[in-house]
């Protein structure tokens, strides 16, 4: 499997994710107190796993195009606490 097949393959499952936060929602909407609480909290994570995968999906579609250019990886922000 190639690194394109295997961004595509990412990409699906940000699809799948997609459909899991768009069916969650209005159930999560629909809940008060505690519950609506604990949706939202399952929500957070869809939506980061789905930041997560498109990133991913984009590193790998696009990692043998252009060596000057810095992986998403390297020192990102979101993955390392510099001020720390």
């Amino acid at each position: 499997m190639t690194l394109l097949e295997l961004s595509r393959e990412y990409l699906k499952e940000e699809e799948k994710l997609t459909k899991q936060i768009n069916a969650f929602l209005p159930v999560a909407k629909s809940l008060s107190g505690e519950q609506r609480h604990e949706a939202y909290r399952r929500l957070a994570c869809l939506y980061e796993m789905r930041r997560d995968v498109r990133m991913t999906a984009k590193l790998l579609a696009g990692y043998y195009e252009n060596k000057a250019v810095k992986r998403a990886y390297h020192k990102n922000g979101q993955y390392f606490f510099l001020n720390r």
